[in-house]
Parts: structure tokens; C-alpha cells; sequence
């Protein structure tokens, strides 16, 4: 599945990038209105995207 993404998304590294800087910002803003579930979200997306880029 990994092998697919990467063919059919030539900026995978671009996107890998912006979404590590983002996630830490939507983290925090969950965090302080408050939402368990926001918080969690961020971190699953952000272990995910972690996961991707590491096995890059």
C-alpha cells in the first residue's frame, strides 16, 4: 500500500513536511478548548504521519 502512495503522489515528502508542522498547532489548539477527542485525533494523524515519513 505504501509502494501505491508513493507512485501516485509525487510530493509525498512536501506533504509529509507540512503536515508535521501543522499537527503540533492543531495538537495544541485542541488541547487548550478542551476536546479529548481532537487531542486524540491529532495524535493518531500524527503518529501515522510519523510512521509514513520514517518508512520513507
Amino acid at each position: 500500500m505504501l509502494n501505491y502512495i508513493k507512485k501516485h503522489t509525487p510530493n509525498l515528502p512536501t506533504i509529509l513536511l507540512i503536515l508535521m508542522l501543522v499537527v503540533p498547532f492543531l495538537l495544541y489548539y485542541f488541547a487548550r478548548a478542551g476536546s479529548g477527542a481532537g487531542v486524540n485525533l491529532c495524535l493518531v494523524i500524527m503518529g501515522a504521519v510519523m510512521l509514513v515519513a520514517m518508512k520513507k
